[in-house]
């Protein structure tokens, strides 16, 4: 994420440059031969403000569309001058009247019969409405006037009181915004699609004030996220002069929601760009995907601190929530392609609300789902006391590797075999403090989360991975470390009650050691019982070892580099495909994004029996391929 390299004053100011010059940048063709037919050129540069308020004058009494035309042209130019001089008083009133002559060229239903949306003035004068509206906002902005629910007062060029009112729309209606940056201001890096929208409005960055929020979702919000907006200004179609005073009434939509506008039954297309002020979010040092993930693994209690849903958006009831799971060594900014591409398609971000979990990848999963299970129920408590919103137990999780575990553990009923695998005595007996046995039992007793209704794993080691060697066990006792609370009640209870338990589980402290193919906890989770009504999809990768995963891998067999694919092989899975790309970024690879979308788009098949696109509706080369065909069918890169 940066700053373009040519800033919106320097524009300005070359434009400016060359249109009073008329040297190598000379006004547009159609403006010149309106200036040349009439005999204007020479009025019109001794006194630019006068012409243009006489021009002004004569549009309102007798519009036509290349006066109008070139009254919001030549007013644009004149209100990037006063900027640039430094006179905001006369640059607003130039940029008002540049939004209100391409507004009315626009919509005016007097001009259908000749307005021809293939003439290039056509879409120039969507360029003059999108500059002059952007004007007017950065004045606004450096003014600190642009609120929500806000009024202010201006004078128009003829003189009368220009009124302007503000008005928030949408799912961020109620917020307040600590500030607003321009997207014309900013280049996006760190993500590979940058999906925008072509139309009329000012795509803007929203940095939303997080004190501000007063909803029961509030604790779900991450502090300094900044949300797209696009400023769109509504105005007289027809001028009347005969009025006291001129209004605008500035709209802040969220592109996410709404794509088109209504004039006078005149539909028109936003502009929007719903990635750069995600990519401004991304920006935070402290969101560093390397640094927070690294921070998480090592430090329990700081992922602890941390740890729980978050959420970029306002929750919706009427949503179906998808929880996107981490893995090992990894944080929720590793699902940013994905979630960026996602919700790029109207059909899923129409029907889907992307919620993301943090947890401590250091530590034993089994410990992680336990504390997912119980995040999840406070969200459901949280957001819906009453249970009354369907979409709420249609969840969907979605896990990259160890994340994959956490989510499987999800959906499913305990009973005795975890617990069986750990002791041969009745839980009961045990001793310890009462803190300490409820923890226990909460890890090894439990059911199914209710709501959940859909897993994809991706790269997920169903069956452990050979990553968890002595080397790696031997580097993550030395340097994880478990949130303190967990560590204490550990070393507490294997003292305690030592001769109680017939397996190590309670001796495994770190998520490496969980993950080894040998671990107790896998021959468990075998023998347990799945919520029936949960659908399961399975993402393999297979990649060649090389590097770091290569001094890892003890194992001839194909893998991602780190999991094998008969670990990565889950026999419960309705589908199952397989994709050629290493571990890290299976989550983020293009094929991959393609059929989660294609399983969300089944999801609201099976629920609502809605006709999105199907799997039969998509190339074949995004359809899903089974298991058994993967060692015949070549991967896909």
């Amino acid at each position: 994420m940066k700053r373009n390299p040519e800033n919106h004053l320097e524009h300005s100011k070359n434009i400016w440059s060359a249109w009073v010059g008329y040297g190598e940048e000379q006004p547009g063709e159609r403006t010149k031969l309106f200036l040349r037919t009439y005999a204007l050129e020479a009025i019109y540069k001794e006194n630019p403000k006068e012409f243009l308020v006489n021009l002004h004058a004569s549009t309102n009494a007798q519009p036509d569309l290349e006066s109008l035309h070139v009254l919001a042209e030549l007013a644009l130019l004149q209100g990037q001058h006063g900027k640039l001089k430094g006179d905001e008083r006369y640059a607003g009133q130039m940029y008002a009247t540049a939004v209100t002559a391409s507004y009315q060229y626009l919509f005016d239903s007097e001009f259908d019969p000749q307005r021809n949306i293939y003439d290039p003035v056509f879409r120039e004068v969507c360029d003059i409405y999108n500059q002059s509206l952007e004007g007017m906002l950065r004045i606004m902005c450096e003014q600190k006037s642009l609120r929500p629910q806000g009024f202010l007062s201006a004078t128009a060029l003829d003189g009368r009181p220009l009124n302007i009112t503000i008005k928030a729309e949408g799912r961020w209606a109620d917020s307040e915004f600590e500030r607003y940056e321009f997207v014309s201001d900013y280049s996006t890096e760190g993500l590979r699609n940058v999906h925008v929208t072509y139309g009329l409005g000012v795509p803007l960055i929203a940095l939303r004030k997080h004190d501000e929020i007063n909803v029961a979702a509030k604790q779900f919000y991450p502090e300094g996220i900044s949300v797209p907006l696009t400023a769109f200004v509504k105005t007289a179609v027809r001028p009347d002069r005969q009025q006291s005073t001129e209004e605008f009434e500035i709209q802040l939509l969220d592109p996410l929601e709404r794509t088109h506008v209504v004039v006078d039954e005149r539909v028109a297309p936003l502009e929007s760009d719903i990635t750069t002020p995600l990519a401004y979010y991304l920006d935070n040092p402290l969101l560093d995907t390397r640094w927070f993930a690294t921070a998480a693994l090592l430090k329990g209690d700081f992922a602890q601190k941390f740890g729980g849903l978050y959420m970029l958006e306002p929750y919706d009831p009427s949503k179906i929530p998808v929880v996107m799971v981490h893995g090992f060594w990894s944080s929720p900014m590793t699902w940013t392609e994905m979630f960026n591409d996602l919700r790029a398609d109207k059909s899923i971000r129409d029907n889907y609300q992307f919620w993301f979990y943090l947890y401590p990848s250091g530590q034993p999963f089994w410990y992680s789902a336990r504390q997912m299970r119980q995040d999840l129920a406070e969200a459901s408590q949280t957001l819906d006391p009453q249970q009354q919103s369907r979409s709420l137990r249609e969840m969907v999780l979605v896990g990259h590797s160890m994340g994959g575990l956490l989510s499987r553990l999800q959906t499913i009923a305990s009973d005795d075999h975890i617990w069986n695998v750990l002791s041969d005595e009745e839980f009961s007996q045990m001793e310890g403090s009462a803190s300490t046995k409820q923890r226990i039992q909460e890890t090894v007793f439990f059911d199914a989360n209710p709501n959940v209704a859909r897993v994809v794993t991706l790269g997920t080691p169903h069956m452990g991975s050979n990553v968890s060697n002595s080397f790696t066990k031997w580097v993550s006792e030395k340097l994880f470390s478990l949130p303190s609370y967990l560590s204490n009640e550990l070393e507490l209870m294997t003292q305690k009650d030592r001769g109680f338990f017939k397996s190590n589980m309670l001796d495994i402290t770190t998520s490496t050691e969980s993950l080894a193919p040998n671990s107790p906890m896998f021959q468990a989770l075998e023998s347990t019982r799945p919520n029936p009504r949960v659908r399961y999809h399975n993402v393999i990768g297979v990649h060649e070892s090389s590097g770091v995963s290569a001094l890892f891998s003890n194992s001839s067999e194909p893998s991602d580099g780190v999991v094998t694919v008969s670990s990565a092989h889950f026999p419960r899975s309705v589908s199952e495909i397989t994709i050629e790309e290493e571990h890290s970024l299976i989550h983020q690879h293009p094929r991959a994004i393609l059929e989660v979308r294609r399983i969300l788009t089944e999801h609201l098949f099976d629920i609502y029996g809605i006709d999105y696109p199907t799997e039969n509706k998509l190339p074949p080369i995004v359809r899903p391929v089974k298991y058994n065909e993967i060692e015949k069918s070549e991967t896909i890169d």
